[in-house]
């Protein structure tokens, strides 16, 4: 081999090892973990936002924001409600998943059915919807469970009641904050505000309309009452609408009404209900005064 193939073999074996190293670093770079941030997903079936912390999470909290003002985006509120919780994902190694519940998709439909809030949807019933999500992000944990916390306020509060003790077996503890509406454990009165079975048809804003079949089991309520806490402002005082099962005039009257009747459900099926009301002093009807009492609730400490 002549000097000047033996330069270049060389040059080539240089150049070969330099892509090498190259390559090594780009790739060390982008195992490196990046600064988390708040995603926004849009789907046919709905949007959500997603906060994974920097360190792989544990578990997942589902967080239902509550009703929308007049001129709110509901991607908006579920963006401020997720952005509250984040510092608690880090403290408690959480992924974070908010629903966008917009009004085309989830929103309240009149005459007591309050979309969402009673887990109806559009295209996908909002609790289904939810299931699918944690399904998708389970495998973003460490633990990989499908079970998960759940939070909600207000409207939130009332989708998170009630989707409780439709899929109790999904949910590690849930915390309801300062809803005025619940499932009650009672056959006597349909579906959302007992257990009683509702076939409706249902119209949505643009004219579609859809089906809805809901049979519930009063077992699943007393499953339920082991998992579910409350927490409620205790200037939270409007008088709240007569529905029926209901006991109360207030929230917080009515949510003591609610976890007395669970945790007596609980006992006709041998079980220890464990449904608390947790009065805030000072506070009224505010979901940012009441989320660290609600993460204390879920998490402790």
């Amino acid at each position: 081999m002549s000097f000047d193939q033996s330069v270049k073999v060389f040059k080539v074996q240089c150049i070969g090892w330099i892509m090498r190293k190259f390559l090594i670093f780009i790739l060390l770079c982008l195992s490196l973990p990046v600064n988390a941030d708040v995603i926004h997903e849009m789907d046919r079936e709905g949007d959500h936002f997603v906060y994974v912390p920097d360190e792989t999470p544990k578990h997942i909290l589902v967080i239902s924001h509550g009703m929308l003002s007049k001129g709110e985006a509901a991607s908006d509120v579920a963006n401020r409600y997720i952005s509250r919780w984040v510092k608690y994902a880090e403290k408690y190694e959480l992924l974070l998943i908010a629903p966008v519940f917009d009004t085309p998709r989830f929103g309240n439909l009149g005459g007591g059915y309050g979309g969402y809030r009673n887990l109806f949807g559009k295209y996908i019933a909002a609790d289904e919807f939810v299931n699918k999500l944690v399904n998708r992000y389970s495998v973003r944990t460490t633990s990989g469970s499908k079970r998960f916390y759940l939070y909600g306020h207000s409207a939130g509060g009332q989708f998170v009641n009630r989707y409780v003790v439709t899929h109790p077996d999904n949910i590690i503890h849930a915390v309801v904050s300062a809803a005025g509406r619940y499932s009650y454990p009672t056959k006597s009165s349909k579906w959302p505000y007992g257990a009683g079975n509702l076939f409706k048809a249902i119209t949505w804003k643009d004219g579609s309309r859809s089906r809805v079949a809901i049979t519930r089991s009063l077992r699943n309520y007393a499953l339920a009452a082991g998992k579910v806490s409350i927490v409620i402002g205790s200037e939270d005082t409007k008088r709240q609408p007569k529905r029926p099962a209901h006991s109360g005039n207030t929230r917080i009257e009515i949510a003591n009404s609610w976890a007395r009747e669970m945790n007596r459900n609980s006992k006709r099926y041998g079980l220890e209900g464990a449904v608390n009301v947790n009065v805030i002093k000072g506070i009224g009807h505010s979901s940012s005064a009441l989320t660290p009492y609600c993460a204390n609730v879920l998490f402790g400490g």
